[in-house]
């Protein structure tokens, strides 16, 4: 196992390696970068900004060419311009046209340029002039100086040619020039726009031209309000569009002036609309920041050594949607970071390093979880087979695949043949047998289990056997454990549970058999045995004696057959009710509906002569309806005979018995069933605290009622025929004196419960 673990950790350790190894080869190659750039361009657009209402683009189309004639144009169309845009309330304007060659009309410009603030873009040449880095090309003396600001306007490109980003500052060393939107932002707010202060202060090498630290610039198409330039010289504007707006002013007929490709499908931007989508990001702090290439192979390393310590401790299932999820996260938190906190820290690495990870380990975990089952299923194979299967030779098909499904088919069969073989042995127990786990869960059982589970509404299979035992018997014994124990079962059966000793390699591994066996019929005989010898021994003997010592006393004939006489009756007594118990115990009960409000009269009947002799009136109560009650009609009576024999005799002379019927009454115990109940009250000595219990059981008389008091077999012959018939009897001592037992049987309708 310790190898084991330390071969997949090394596997893992490989796959996490190989998943860096081809991330820096993607990253050489630029290929991370281009997947960064897609991702960049899907969320953008996946987020749409919304119209930027502080910007008007003034159009230099295809109209206004037409109207005005080619370009360039005279620059007092320009003044013109700037005095429309002066005198409708415009806050700044920016414009992306060169005015680096000198004109006759440049007063005009210059004059209405001081009435409205203007920003201008320079040009570069790169390499400059005189074998220098780079030479600025600003606009003529007179207008840069009426200008509110030179900037410049230069555009960066990715490696796949389009443009995401920009900067704030660009240029050579000491010479530095913000850019035309940072410009435009100071001459209509009067201050650095919160971008620049943060993002353009770093240095510029002396040696070459070269753009300050780049910004991600979010580059919509047909977000800014726009006018064509003749428009709005012929006063066509609609009143109010330009107060208080930066106007940008720039070509964007095709073929004419400078167009960018963008991210999205809309086409090529022309540059005056991506000078006014800068402008628009520094008004609003849209500008995206990004994190650097070192934070985003930082989280590629963070992830992917999650990532590998996860395939070690959990499941491929679960490391699969782990992989999932945790992609989704990743671009999820991209997500987050780009709208929110305008930094743009790229998944791009981490998604690539957990796209190769993945499919890595599960060819290496594959490799060696097939190595294992060849070897595993090689030895198994070479195994003598216990149930002497006939198998043949070794799979020799030249192919390894084939000749591990060729030994995995077989191993199934083996296994499937002595899963049938111990399934059908558990089975043909006769006795209900359990198969428990460790932890004292069950695993397997047999029918027998199955039924006698069943009986008390639980099904044994993934149920504890503490749980189960519980169900089945009042006092459920401790069966961990390999001691033979007997218990009782609520409906009275007897059982002994045996557990066998542990099966398993280990504690954790192993469990027991645990075999529950009826021997309801051996302790029923053997009480059967101890009440016939103590009946033989004790009960019947005593009688026996006696009449042999008045024999042997010599006494009057006349004076001693009435004593004889008593103790052959007792002795008659005795065999008769013990007759009556063995059947009431054993024998099989013939059920037909009967009324028990009969019965009772019957009963009340037969007890005549003897309650008329001490003047005791018999009283029975019922209405008029019919108390059907299924079961044996004989035993029923002789329950009746029984209870009111038992009453009248211990009833004082002149006393009364009642007898009361009624249905349908509720069970005792608090079941929904309906009952038949019988109240039989005497006015007796009633019955000693705590014998209410006992006074049902074989050869028990109370003591309270011993100058009266029977061979003890009549209620006990009472107790059992009622058990049997489904029903329930109660005695307690009624108020006011005597004893009051309670009947009660099911209606006809309830069947007979099994013996």
């Amino acid at each position: 196992m310790r190898s084991s673990r330390r071969f997949l950790r090394q596997e893992a350790l490989l796959a996490g390696a190989v998943a860096a190894a081809v991330l820096a080869a993607l990253a050489f190659l630029g290929l991370v970068a281009r997947g960064d750039n897609l991702l960049y361009d899907q969320l953008v657009q996946a987020a749409p900004l919304p119209p930027a209402n502080r910007i008007v683009i003034v159009a230099i189309d295809e109209p206004s060419l037409g109207t005005i004639g080619r370009w360039p144009w005279r620059r007092s169309l320009h003044a013109a311009l700037l005095d429309r845009l002066r005198a409708d309330g415009a806050k700044a304007v920016g414009y992306d046209v060169l005015f680096d060659q000198p004109s006759a009309d440049d007063p005009l410009l210059v004059h209405a340029m001081r009435g409205m603030p203007t920003v201008l873009p320079v040009g570069f040449l790169v390499p400059g002039e005189m074998g220098s880095p780079f030479t600025p090309q600003p606009p003529v003396g007179p207008i840069a100086g009426a200008a509110a600001g030179v900037g410049q306007a230069a555009v960066a490109f990715d490696e796949d040619g389009i443009v995401r980003s920009t900067a704030l500052v660009a240029g050579g060393g000491a010479r530095r020039w913000p850019h035309v939107a940072e410009l435009l932002h100071r001459a209509a707010f009067g201050r650095p726009s919160p971008a620049f202060l943060r993002l353009a202060g770093a240095a510029l090498p002396a040696d070459r031209f070269s753009l300050g630290e780049p910004v991600l610039v979010p580059l919509p198409h047909g977000r800014f309000a726009t006018i064509a330039f003749d428009a709005v010289l012929r006063g066509e504007a609609p009143p109010g569009l330009f107060r208080d707006r930066i106007v940008l002013v720039g070509q964007t007929a095709p073929g004419s002036g400078d167009h960018y490709a963008v991210a999205g499908n809309a086409g090529a931007m022309p540059g005056v609309e991506l000078l006014a989508n800068v402008t628009a990001a520094l008004v609003a702090d849209e500008l995206i920041q990004p994190a650097g290439e070192m934070p985003a192979y930082l989280l590629a390393a963070a992830a992917l050594a999650f990532f590998v310590a996860a395939l070690l401790a959990w499941s491929p299932r679960i490391n699969f949607v782990l992989g999932l999820g945790l992609m989704a996260a990743l671009v999820g938190l991209a997500a987050l970071l780009l709208r929110y906190a305008g930094l743009w820290l790229s998944p791009a690495p981490a998604l690539i390093a957990l796209a190769t990870v993945y499919p890595l380990w599960g060819w290496r975990r594959l490799a060696a979880t097939s190595r294992y089952m060849a070897r595993e299923l090689a030895r198994l194979d070479r195994e003598p087979d216990v149930l002497m299967r006939e198998i043949e030779g070794a799979p020799h098909a030249g192919d390894v695949i084939e000749d591990q499904i060729t030994l995995l088919n077989r191993a199934i069969d083996r296994v499937r043949d002595l899963s049938r073989f111990l399934d059908g042995s558990l089975q043909s127990l006769p006795d209900p047998t359990l198969v428990v786990d460790a932890d004292g869960v069950v695993l397997m059982a047999n029918q027998a289990a199955d039924a006698l589970f069943a009986d008390a509404g639980a099904s044994p299979a993934g149920t504890p056997l503490a749980t189960l035992m519980a169900l089945l018997a009042p006092d459920a014994p401790t069966l961990l454990s390999a001691t033979e124990q007997e218990f009782a079962t609520r409906d009275g059966r007897i059982f002994t549970a045996r557990m066998a000793a542990r099966i398993g390699l280990d504690d954790r591994s192993g469990g027991w058999i645990c075999r529950l066996t009826d021997i309801t019929a051996i302790r029923v005989a053997t009480r059967q045995r101890e009440q016939a010898l103590q009946l033989l021994t004790h009960d019947m003997r005593s009688p026996q004696a006696s009449i042999l010592a008045l024999l042997e006393s010599g006494g009057e004939p006349a004076a001693l057959a009435p004593r004889i006489a008593r103790h052959a009756q007792r002795t008659l007594d005795l065999a008769d009710g013990f007759v009556q118990l063995a059947r009431a115990e054993n024998a099989n009960y013939a059920a037909e509906p009967v009324d028990l409000a009969a019965m009772v009269v019957e009963a009340a009947d037969d007890q005549w002569a003897l309650a008329q002799r001490r003047h005791i009136h018999v009283e029975c109560r019922y209405d008029s309806r019919e108390h059907l009650v299924l079961g044996d009609r004989s035993l029923l009576c002789r329950v009746l005979v029984n209870l009111v024999n038992n009453a009248v005799k211990h009833s004082p002379d002149g006393g009364v018995v009642t007898c009361t019927v009624r249905s349908p009454e509720p069970a005792p115990d608090g079941d929904s069933s309906s009952m038949v109940r019988c109240d039989i009250e005497d006015r007796g000595p009633g019955i000693h605290d705590g014998e209410a219990d006992a006074i049902f059981a074989a050869f028990r008389t109370g003591t309270q009622r011993a100058a009266t008091a029977g061979v003890g077999l009549g209620l006990a012959f009472v107790g059992t025929v009622v058990r049997r018939h489904g029903g329930t009897i109660q005695c307690a001592n009624r108020e006011g004196g005597g004893a009051h037992f309670s009947l009660w049987l099911p209606l006809e309708d309830e069947p007979l419960p099994p013996d």
